[in-house]
């Protein structure tokens, strides 16, 4: 049985607490991914922009640029990419669970951290991921294909109009 060698992913982990960082670097770094780290808003978006993650896991309430602003530049800037975001939170009230995912986050993840959960939620990730590229790879093969479907109609056009104005058709 021929299986894929899964690769590790990018994850950007931003939390202003440096024993939550440090806990979540451990746990990305023993499932074999590559993470990269922000103490606020501002330093993930600079993260970001500079090492385009995979998957960011965003605390909610950091200094300077909260993970509410920080979620909506990502969403605004990924273009194509999906690049999905984890909400880390203390916060477990349903309306603020809730403006985790207005903001633009796709998940989120409750304090206190449990690795197995984690590894669930980028593992479905890692699927939708893949998912993602494959539907984005069939998308630019059909505008290709039916590109070359409305070339291959014009010629055929210009063909039977040459053919028709030389009146051959009357023949």
């Amino acid at each position: 049985m021929n299986e894929e060698v899964e690769l590790p992913l990018k994850i950007l982990i931003a939390d202003d607490s440096n024993s939550d960082r440090l806990l979540l670097k451990a746990i990305v770094q023993n499932q074999g991914h590559i993470p990269s780290l922000a103490v606020d808003g501002q330093e993930a978006i600079d993260a970001f922009e500079r090492d385009q993650p995979d998957i960011i896991l965003l605390d909610a309430l950091m200094p300077n640029v909260d993970g509410f602003e920080t979620a909506r530049y990502v969403k605004s800037q990924r273009g194509d990419n999906f690049v999905p975001i984890i909400f880390l939170t203390s916060l477990n009230e349903a309306d603020s669970l809730a403006q985790c995912l207005e903001a633009g986050g796709d998940d989120f993840l409750t304090k206190p951290y449990n690795s197995v959960i984690l590894k669930a939620k980028i593992n479905a990730f890692r699927r939708m991921l893949k998912m993602h590229v494959t539907l984005q790879q069939q998308r630019d093969q059909i505008a290709e294909n039916n590109h070359r479907l409305i070339r291959e109609q014009e010629i055929a056009k210009k063909t039977f109009d040459k053919v028709a104005h030389e009146g051959s058709l009357n023949a």
